[in-house]
């Protein structure tokens, strides 16, 4: 961890403000992670300037817990720019080579600056090739250092952010709440009655959800004169209108049933819940009983039948009883689009 402790009245202070640079990381058993310029891979540290000016190191000073401080002057930091040292006890070959090395079995690494104040860090036993790392350049909070594999000399800590996907832009081409028209009637509707070109004018309008029986209902529709023998199935049209088409990615039905449905758009079925095979008709009763009389499910469907322009979508809704006490039907229809460019 980072210490910012007092030390003894002789020492450097080091529990005043941050300093501009700092030790970002550090490795005591460098054997394959990076090379200095005469091919030796001596132990090093790193150094970083977060700022925006540059830094002289003049003045400027660095230590292990067993040598003296060794000067940094000539050297610089430009901004946002890192510098490595090499602890090998190789100064002869350059100002960036230290006068001590690092101690795998632990140690402690102080760095001074012209006005006194330091940064102690201090670390225990480590294996080769492993760095201790500042988890983003020069943090200082609590849990800021740790170990990483070979580390990343000369470069940053900080985790690049992977750009974000865009994400698919999902386009409402019917509401749930929208008007219908339907047919509660005691018979089915005439044939052909899922197809755009059918005169509903005849049905009766309203919005949804239709239904009977439950509190979530706006409007009504008519079940017949007998509670204990109850119609069946009741059917519903509504229009949209889609736009282009081209890039159109996936089309969902948004479909709220008590208790089966089938579901149309443009005269082809795309869609059968809780409904059993074969040719439907006015009697036949839904598979089994809705466990709720509320829940929005959303269904994939080919999108295929789908034009630009003016759709139909028809549904029929059916009992799974006569003697059922509630319906209810509502649909929406959403498009997934690419992500805008």
């Amino acid at each position: 961890m980072i210490d910012t402790s007092d030390t003894e009245d002789s020492a450097p202070d080091t529990s005043q403000d941050p300093l501009p640079l700092c030790v970002n990381e550090w490795m005591p058993k460098n054997e394959t992670s990076v090379a200095d310029e005469t091919g030796a891979t001596g132990d090093w540290i790193e150094l970083h300037n977060p700022g925006v000016e540059p830094i002289p190191l003049d003045g400027w000073t660095i230590e292990d817990d067993d040598s003296g401080p060794q000067p940094l002057d000539g050297l610089s930091v430009g901004p946002g720019e890192f510098l490595l040292l090499w602890a090998d006890e190789r100064t002869p070959v350059g100002l960036t080579h230290l006068n001590f090395k690092l101690s795998g079995d632990g140690g402690q690494l102080s760095l001074y600056a012209p006005d006194g104040r330091g940064s102690v860090l201090g670390w225990g036993a480590i294996e080769d090739d492993y760095a201790i790392a500042r988890a983003t350049d020069c943090c200082t909070e609590e849990d800021c250092l740790g170990f990483d594999w070979r580390g990343t000399p000369g470069g940053t800590n900080t985790p690049e952010e992977e750009p974000e996907e865009p994400e698919p832009v999902e386009v409402e081409l019917l509401a749930r709440g929208s008007s219908h028209r339907y047919w509660d009637k005691n018979r089915a509707p005439d044939a052909g009655w899922t197809a755009p070109e059918f005169d509903d004018s005849a049905w009766s309008e309203g919005v949804a959800p239709l239904g009977y029986g439950d509190d979530h209902i706006v409007t009504t529709i008519n079940y017949g004169s007998d509670e204990s023998n109850k119609r069946a199935a009741a059917y519903f049209r509504v229009e949209f209108e889609a736009g282009a088409l081209k890039s159109l990615q996936e089309l969902y039905v948004d479909l709220m049933r008590d208790d089966g449905a089938a579901v149309y758009l443009n005269g082809v079925e795309v869609l059968r819940d809780n409904l059993p095979d074969g040719d439907l008709s006015f009697t036949t009763l839904a598979s089994s009983n809705a466990t709720s009389q509320t829940a929005v499910q959303r269904w994939p469907i080919d999108p295929s039948s789908l034009v630009e322009g003016w759709n139909t979508l028809a549904v029929e809704v059916h009992q799974v009883d006569v003697t059922s006490s509630d319906l209810s039907f509502d649909v929406g229809v959403v498009a997934l689009l690419p992500p805008p460019q």
